[in-house]
């Protein structure tokens, strides 16, 4: 648990670095290989991570995780820490904001309970997966692996444009961690977040709840889309204008 802290020093360090590797007054790389997973291309605001496959079945609650994490309810998972995504988008030009939330307010009229919901706030991005078929190479949104079921059956587009560039959180270490602070999005795995758990680093504009009784389960993987569990692939974030 105290690699947690060690990083987020990590990927402030390389960020720092990356900044001081040029000469005051020298031109800035615009493509950078950013660690052995990461490449920024600051010209294009783009990030590419190397991701895989996670699951092709069930409902979701997570688009893209942190291996070793929540796979289970995740399309993506990455072996890169959150936090050093966090600051190649930095390095790309984006501003973060903060991650949705939601609580429980008085009782309505009815007896029923009410909901507060307060949106994410951030940079505005778009999502795309980029993986090899047939000795191809094909990209497109990550929303095409996504699908909902109406009431009537009917299947429901999952939207491409609604995610934004939230930032995850920095807290306090539990005493379980010792002292310092830790990057919320390394310990719970959070990389892009469907449902709003509140740790999302890139999170979805729509605040889903994350308790069944608020918020039934509407969204799932769509299996025929997806390649096999473990297949490579590359996961874009790019700056939506």
């Amino acid at each position: 648990m105290i690699q947690i802290t060690k990083l987020f020093s990590a990927s402030s360090v390389a960020l720092t670095l990356m900044s001081c590797a040029l000469p005051t007054g020298a031109p800035q790389p615009s493509r950078i290989q950013f660690g052995p997973s990461i490449r920024i291309d600051r010209a294009r605001g783009e990030v590419t991570i190397d991701a895989q496959v996670a699951a092709r079945i069930g409902w979701l609650e997570q688009l893209v995780c942190k291996a070793g994490t929540r796979e289970h309810e995740s399309l993506l998972a990455v072996e890169v820490a959150p936090s050093m995504i966090h600051a190649a988008l930095l390095a790309a030009g984006y501003e973060p904001g903060t991650p949705g939330s939601w609580v429980e307010s008085s009782l309505g009229k009815d007896g029923e309970v009410l909901l507060e919901l307060k949106p994410p706030r951030g940079d505005r991005v778009d999502l795309f997966v980029r993986f090899q078929r047939d000795g191809m190479a094909v990209e497109q949104p990550l929303s095409e692996w996504v699908r909902g079921e109406s009431v009537s059956s009917e299947t429901l587009l999952f939207p491409s444009d609604q995610f934004v560039f939230a930032g995850s959180l920095v807290r306090p270490n539990p005493k379980s961690l010792g002292p310092g602070e830790h990057f919320v999005a390394d310990y719970t795995g959070s990389i892009v977040g469907l449902v709003t758990f509140g740790d999302e680093l890139i999170a979805f504009e729509s605040v889903i709840p994350d308790r069944v009784e608020f918020a039934e389960a509407l969204w799932e993987a769509w299996t025929d889309r997806i390649p096999p569990e473990g297949t490579p692939v590359e996961l874009i974030i790019r700056r939506r204008e």
